[in-house]
């Protein structure tokens, strides 16, 4: 039987109830290393996704950051709508958070830097009134890879942190010296034990957050191509050259297959390997700028 959304839901709600491969042990370690080094941190950096920043916050840092200073970085801002970027960026300033969208493969790290440092202008000006140059020590955090390392390799203007477009690169704390007064502790991807919903699952899996070994790449597949048949159906067209966008998941899959020339032996439809295909191009970019998450919450 041809898998459908609500068959890939169900699957992914079993997922998430495996703890060990979603919630892997380096994370318990990193959160309790995180909780040690609290009291040396006077602001925390949180890391979102631009193209779903709302799925991209880890609820569990509201109690464990509450008394921190803490701001937003929407980076990836390369992939994401742009219009709709300004959109969260707008949210979150309304909720008096400091935010700021960021790339960190293109965008000038100056900027950045700036924007971190007029956050906690306020905090550092008590230090001022007492004639100290205070050296701002933060924390950068969020879910994996969103980008934490990328962003202070490009504040280092060097390759210090280890990177990489998948999740667990990072699996210890460690300093960076940006300059005299300002340093920041890079962090492991940090997620929550369980998902409360199955779209934060899904969208939290497109973003590369979550190891594809543990997913179905087809059903995720067919969740991403229902997505974007729905809202950019001109980007599968242009990308795939598909004559048209249905409604069947699985047939715009062997659409791409033959488009591509992916077959298996017998002439039959390689869809394993088409809906890698079309997450990975999603993942990098190459689909286009998508965003898939505004801020009324469709």
């Amino acid at each position: 039987m041809q898998p459908d959304f609500l068959h890939f839901l169900s699957h992914l709600c079993i997922l998430v109830d495996m703890d060990i491969q979603w919630y892997p042990g380096h994370m318990t370690k990193a959160r309790r290393q995180m909780q040690q080094k609290l009291k040396m941190i006077d602001m925390v950096i949180e890391t979102l996704d631009a193209r779903a920043p709302k799925s991209s916050l880890n609820p569990d840092f509201d109690d464990r950051f509450a008394s921190k200073m803490r701001m937003y970085v929407l980076n990836k801002a390369d992939l994401a709508d742009q219009n709709i970027t300004k959109q969260w960026v707008a949210y979150f300033k309304q909720q008096e958070i400091p935010c700021i969208s960021f790339s960190a493969a293109n965008d000038k790290p100056a900027v950045l830097q700036k924007q971190i440092v007029d956050a906690a202008n306020g905090f550092l000006q008590r230090y001022r009134d007492k004639g100290v140059k205070k050296t701002l020590r933060a924390m950068i955090v969020g879910i994996p890879n969103v980008g934490k390392s990328a962003i202070l390799n490009r504040l280092l203007g060097t390759k210090k942190m280890k990177e990489g477009n998948k999740p667990g690169v990072t699996k210890a704390l460690q300093w960076a010296k940006i300059d005299d007064y300002l340093e920041i502790m890079d962090s492991p991807g940090m997620l929550w034990p369980k998902f409360d919903d199955e779209q934060t699952g899904a969208v939290v899996a497109l973003i590369g957050s979550v190891k594809l070994d543990v997913l179905n790449e087809e059903e995720l597949a067919f969740y991403l191509i229902k997505l974007l048949a729905r809202s950019h159906p001109e980007m599968l067209i242009e990308r795939y050259k598909l004559d048209e966008v249905g409604e069947d998941a699985y047939q715009m899959l062997c659409d791409i297959s033959r488009k591509r020339g992916f077959f298996l032996k017998g002439g039959e439809y390689d869809t394993e390997r088409a809906a890698k295909t079309v997450l990975d191009e999603f993942k990098n970019g190459k689909l286009g700028r998508i965003s898939l998450e505004v801020p009324d919450g469709r």
